[in-house]
């Protein structure tokens, strides 16, 4: 992991000639100077993009397949080139924006947002973009495809987490911005993801497409569980609903008692409007809701421990096993018994 410090922290040719470059634009004599010896040659062959003197890319949407050249190739990872002016853009597939160290700033679609170290920006296809790192800082881009981004994050979603249910909102709907920000707190969890994600993509050994995928879903799965990350969403939304992530994280921690009475009172609104609002962004009503993570839960119990189903029932918070056994068979058309009989025909 030394190795990729060191790595990361290194200006590569690119990064050199636009570090060049921004401190000639500083004084007019070595701008001019800079620019009539200009190699445009390098700039060519390097796909550098400098929009002042013209030079940038036959469009601002950026392709799938100007990427992912290689049809089995569906996560690409790279360090954004330190010192690259700014210029809006878009991608037909989804980008996670990492501050490995320092900070950046980023515009997305004219919310301004800065960006400090462990922080974790998801940018969906088409949202319109632009990045500024004009120091040291270190950023790491992780590019990936919409249809394994789609895979990955929808098997979070088998879980029904009522928070990525919500996320999935913002990231394939048109209402808001489409992006997520995670402050990870700076997570070492969060980070070693990052670090075996760009290891992989960089040594591109065998089986390193599933590798990537499953780290993907591992780091995924931190970011929606880590209890001291803070997330920040799209500006017209935190503008309407400022405290709906936290209500979604204390609903998923506090399933087994929680009623919308003490929600109301917690997050100081009523019941028809937290109802409502619960409704509106992840598209399941609060009872729904509480019914589908008790019966996930149940799940996990049923395949993976050999409890009785009286126990099952008081641990995901079901007074009356009758209740359980036909809420249960009415939601997967089977009782509890019959699942875990099907699960273990199915696994041998």
């Amino acid at each position: 992991m030394q190795e990729l410090d060191e790595y990361l922290k290194k200006y590569n040719l690119r990064e050199l000639f636009l570090k060049d470059y921004f401190l000639a634009k500083q004084n007019p004599r070595t701008y001019k100077e800079f620019t009539d010896n200009i190699d445009l040659n390098f700039v060519k062959e390097n796909k550098i993009i400098i929009p002042e003197l013209n030079l940038t890319p036959d469009s601002s949407m950026f392709l799938e397949e100007d990427i992912f050249n290689n049809e089995e190739l569906n996560i690409h990872v790279i360090k954004h080139d330190r010192y690259t002016p700014v210029f809006n853009h878009k991608h037909s597939f989804f980008e996670i924006l990492y501050i490995y160290s320092g900070h950046c700033i980023q515009n997305i679609m004219g919310d301004k947002i800065t960006l400090n170290e462990g922080d974790l920006c998801i940018l969906s296809p088409e949202a319109e973009h632009s990045v500024e790192v004009f120091d040291d800082s270190i950023v790491i881009n992780i590019l990936v495809r919409k249809s394994t981004f789609d895979s990955i994050f929808l098997e979070i979603l088998d879980d029904e987490n009522i928070l990525s249910s919500f996320f999935t909102k913002i990231l394939y709907t048109k209402n808001y911005n489409n992006y997520i920000i995670f402050r990870t707190n700076n997570s070492t969890t969060v980070r070693m993801s990052i670090k075996h994600i760009f290891i992989e993509s960089l040594e591109r050994r065998k089986y390193s497409n599933k590798m990537l995928n499953y780290v993907l879903l591992i780091l995924f799965a931190n970011l929606l569980r880590g209890e001291k990350n803070t997330v920040e969403l799209p500006t017209e939304l935190r503008k309407s609903n400022q405290n709906l992530s936290d209500i979604l994280i204390y609903i998923q921690n506090n399933y087994k008692t929680v009623t919308l009475e003490e929600l109301s009172n917690k997050f100081n609104f009523t019941v028809s409007h937290l109802s409502r609002l619960i409704k509106l962004h992840t598209g399941h009503n609060f009872r729904k809701m509480i019914q589908t993570i008790k019966l996930n839960k149940a799940i996990k119990l049923l395949v993976s421990t050999d409890l009785k189903i009286c126990e099952i029932n008081k641990r995901i918070g079901y007074e009356n096993t009758t209740h359980f056994i036909r809420t249960f068979k009415k939601q997967y058309g089977v009782s509890p018994n019959q699942y875990r009989q099907n699960f273990v025909n199915k696994t041998n």
